[in-house]
Formats: structure tokens, C-alpha cells, sequence
């Protein structure tokens, strides 16, 4: 098995380790409120576990998962955060923006997780990110290439021009 397999695998198990997550009623809030993004207490269990391409940051009842994609040029990164923010509206599970020097961070919370009918699935998601979204961004500039072949056609004969 090749070393980037190891750390691929080894990932992994820190994803799945991340979302270990319990029920945690917040002394200070008294709800079932998200440590990691609160902070502010010594209960709330901080541990932190580097990725090959990020960063996981583990409290009790929540996660932070942030990592590093390579980004190609501004199409990609606008891909990104158009992405980021659609799936934050739609699930959450995604940071509209960043932690701080990371490209994507996932938000996973205890709640969440009892959404989630496939946990497995989940982890192979984030472990996999990178290798989806490169794959995804092909697809997005083939249907842009398309679009602007047929458009230039259209135009051109719009224009009498051949």
C-alpha cells in the first residue's frame, strides 16, 4: 500500500473519530448547544487532529473539519464557494465561509448526525472532497465550453456571419 493510500485510510479513521460526536447539554447555555463553536468552557473536550490537507478540530457534541484544495485558478474558487454556500443552505453540514486558511470547512454536529441514515457515506464524502470537487469542476467547465460553442454558433449565425 503506497504512503498517500495510508494517509488516505488514516484520514479516514480521524473523520470517523470526528464524528463520534454525543447529546451534550451546555452548563452555562443549557442546550444542546455546538462546543466547537462556542469554546468557551474547559467541559467541552477540545481535541484537534491534523489531516494530510487539513484539520479537524473535535468538542463533545460537534466537529470542525477544514481542508486545503488544490485550486486550479479563479474558476475553481468561484466554484467553490458557490458550492459551499449552497450546501450550507441546503444541509449545514458546510461553513458558508472557511475557517481561516482553509478552502472548505464542514460543520458536522451531534444534531446533524441524527439526519444522517448513512454514516459511512458521510465519511467517505469528506475524506473523498477533493477527488469530487476536481471531478465536478470538469464537468462544470465541459457544460461552460459547451454552452459557449453552441452560443458562439448561434451568435455567428445570428449575425450572417460563417
Amino acid at each position: 500500500m503506497s504512503s498517500d493510500s495510508n494517509e488516505f485510510y488514516e484520514d479516514k479513521e480521524k473523520i470517523r473519530q470526528a464524528l463520534k460526536l454525543e447529546r451534550y447539554i451546555c452548563p452555562h447555555k443549557e442546550i444542546n448547544y455546538p462546543c466547537v463553536v462556542c469554546k468557551d468552557c474547559r467541559e467541552m473536550d477540545l481535541k484537534q487532529f491534523p489531516l494530510k490537507n487539513g484539520f479537524i478540530e473535535k468538542t463533545r457534541n460537534s466537529s470542525l473539519i477544514s481542508l486545503i484544495l488544490e485550486m486550479r485558478d479563479p474558476f475553481d474558487d468561484m466554484l467553490l464557494k458557490r458550492l459551499s454556500f449552497a450546501l450550507a443552505e441546503a444541509t449545514g453540514i458546510v461553513q458558508k465561509e472557511a475557517e481561516p486558511g482553509f478552502s472548505i470547512t464542514f460543520y458536522v454536529s451531534e444534531a446533524l448526525l441524527e439526519k444522517v441514515t448513512e454514516i459511512d457515506k458521510l465519511i467517505d464524502f469528506i475524506a473523498d472532497f477533493q477527488h469530487k470537487f476536481l471531478s465536478e469542476t470538469i464537468a462544470a467547465r465541459s457544460a461552460l465550453n459547451k454552452w459557449e460553442r453552441s452560443t458562439t454558433t448561434r451568435l455567428l449565425w445570428e449575425m450572417s456571419i460563417k
